[in-house]
């Protein structure tokens, strides 16, 4: 009767020894490799036109002739707009009229002089005769230049009338149509009234707006590549020209824009066209490269140590010993990068776990003070050192050091790596690593994951600020009450 119930007993024995433990989260790793880094900078741009051109008229009157139409290429002296030219040629006539006038004036009055400065000597004429005859001729004089200056004013008022293209270009917008009549004021500060715009569309530039954390990176000169909706499959190429110092701030994002120069001599680009810009900061070839999300700051070994199960204490020591020995455990000729990953705040990090805090005696949060800023000497931050006769590199591709955690007869090392250049999603390995070696990936939520875990037991050992007095408080007014109702 007994023998089912032993046999049932034994099984489940059985079964709980055969059982695995639990094991913990698994970590994942990538392999350093080499591979091409292309650094760049994406964003969105207009392209418009280098030098447009606005042909105003100070002429008024009605336009008789406009043979330029939207978007026709026009020559130097090609004709535009042509205004009813009859009122000023009828000014014209007459100031031509008018000149004649004066210097057969002139000349009469130049005679009469003559003769009377004659008669005068000879005492025929009066002294105020005389006078009479001089002053004649000196408004006949005054009459010819004004004559003249009103005969200049009319041929230029002629000329208005009749519009040419100034230099070779197309037509990218016509204000005005023909048979419309146009009053332009003479002395009018804006140049007369706006007839058409041109530009040249050989070079056009493309006005790209690149935002304030990647601006830094963007310097003059550097190569561009833009795409537009019009041509999906066409690449075009281009050169940054100039970075604009004013900021202009859209929906609360701060971006500078950035002029690039394009050729275009088939005209393919046209101005107001939207693209897709992506200026070439850097390009490494076949350079050794890490995962971006193996890389952390030296000032975050204490969290990144959580993350991977490791004990910070024992984090710290091993950094404090590649600090020491110049980059050892396999670190190469990064021992420079691992004294300044100590000094920039890993060895800082992770001395803070042995500090106490004189009002609750509790262990500092390493996660916390991780995230403190580094602490540097003053006057020296090793990290960016020029030397002399160098010239320091722009925007974000200088070398750094940078905190990784390399896989080790089943555990994780951590290693001081000195970085380079970096894109989205590998960062250069300068030295500290190997083709081959293996990283942890550490993501930023297994970052937060590991505060938020450390926070949570620091809360359950000593209680939040305040709660424990709280409730010994209530305790001690509850034992009150008890005992005063006993």
């Amino acid at each position: 009767m007994r023998r089912p119930a032993v046999l049932a007993a034994a099984a489940l024995a059985l079964a709980a020894c055969g059982r695995k433990k639990p094991q913990g989260p698994q970590i994942q790793t990538a392999e350093v490799t080499k591979q091409d880094i292309v650094v760049d900078v994406e964003a969105t741009g207009v392209v418009q036109p280098i030098n447009a051109v606005q042909v105003r008229s100070k002429a008024s009157g009605q336009i008789i002739k406009m043979p330029a139409e939207l978007g026709a290429h026009v020559k130097p002296g090609d004709l535009l707009v042509q205004i009813d030219p009859r009122d000023v040629r009828n000014r014209y006539d007459q100031a031509v009229a008018a000149l004649q006038a004066a210097q057969a004036n002139i000349k009469v009055t130049k005679a009469q002089q003559d003769r009377a400065q004659e008669l005068a000597k000879q005492g025929v004429i009066t002294a105020p005769e005389l006078e009479t005859a001089t002053i004649a001729y000196a408004n006949a004089q005054s009459q010819l230049v004004t004559a003249r200056t009103n005969l200049e004013i009319a041929r230029v008022a002629l000329e208005d009338a009749t519009i040419r293209a100034p230099i070779a270009a197309t037509i990218i917008e016509k204000d005005v149509s023909l048979g419309q009549v146009i009053a332009s004021a003479t002395n009018s500060a804006s140049g007369g009234t706006l007839l058409l715009q041109m530009a040249d569309l050989n070079a056009v530039m493309d006005s790209a707006l690149v935002g304030e954390s990647d601006i830094g990176n963007v310097r003059p000169g550097l190569t561009a590549t833009i795409k537009v909706d019009a041509y999906p499959n066409r690449t075009f190429h281009g050169r940054v020209e100039k970075i604009a110092p004013q900021a202009t701030v859209q929906q609360s994002v701060t971006m500078f824009p950035v002029l690039i120069h394009l050729d275009n001599q088939d005209g393919a680009l046209m101005p107001g066209m939207n693209s897709d810009v992506s200026i070439l900061v850097e390009q490494r070839a076949n350079a050794l490269a890490v995962p971006n999300d193996a890389v952390r700051a030296p000032r975050d070994a204490a969290a990144a140590a959580i993350a991977l199960g490791l004990d910070p204490a024992a984090v710290r020591e091993q950094l404090k010993a590649q600090r020491g020995n110049g980059g050892g455990n396999g670190a190469g000729g990064a021992g420079s990068a691992g004294r300044r990953g100590g000094t920039d705040g890993a060895g800082t990090a992770h001395g803070r776990l042995a500090e106490t805090t004189a009002s609750t005696g509790a262990v500092a949060d390493p996660v916390q003070a991780s995230n403190q800023p580094p602490r540097r000497r003053a006057g020296r931050d090793s990290s960016l050192t020029v030397r002399s006769g160098e010239t320091p590199e722009a925007g974000n591709t200088r070398p750094h050091p940078g905190l990784v955690f390399v896989a080790q007869n089943g555990t994780f090392v951590p290693r001081i790596v000195m970085l380079g250049v970096g894109n989205y999603d590998v960062t250069q390995v300068l030295s500290g690593l190997q083709e081959g070696d293996r990283v942890a990936l550490i993501t930023a939520a297994m970052l937060q994951q590991s505060r938020s875990e450390f926070q949570q037991r620091i809360q359950n050992r000593v209680g939040l600020p305040g709660v424990r007095q709280q409730d010994s408080g209530n305790r001690r007014a509850g034992g009150g009450s008890r005992g005063g109702g006993g």
